[in-house]
């Protein structure tokens, strides 16, 4: 009786072991990513005094890309399973970011305006719109 149960079990464990592939192409992928990682700094920084108060959800990016939760948990275990791909996207996430950090400090800031920088949050590419 209990070779049989055993025997059920890798069955239906078996069965239920399919090879994936990712529903979310890799580019989009990266923009996903990328957006989370702009809207987790902003929650990171968002209890300091002098920051701006505005932080964007995970659901209303993933919403942005038109992606639910489980489409974007079931995407990032696909690309999970092929390290290579999954370093890439994240190669590619992190050359982003550095650019538009490099293009934040290539920035003069102006000398009337207070110590702290005012960052236009239109400009940034995580709040422009799709269509522009």
């Amino acid at each position: 009786m209990k070779q049989i149960v055993a025997i059920l079990f890798l069955l239906v464990l078996g069965s239920c072991s399919q090879n994936e592939t990712a529903v979310v192409p890799q580019d989009k992928m990266v923009d996903v990513i990328y957006d989370l990682t702009l809207s987790s700094s902003a929650r990171n920084t968002s209890n300091r005094r002098d920051s701006v108060q505005y932080v964007v959800s995970y659901e209303s990016v993933l919403k942005k890309h038109g992606l639910d939760s489980l489409q974007f948990v079931k995407a990032q275990d696909a690309y999970r399973k092929n390290p290579e791909t999954f370093a890439a996207i994240y190669d590619s996430v992190n050359s982003r970011l550095r650019k538009e950090l490099e293009a934040i400090r290539a920035e003069k800031p102006d000398t009337d305006t207070e110590s702290s920088p005012v960052i236009n949050l239109k400009t940034l590419p995580l709040y422009r719109n799709k269509a522009e």
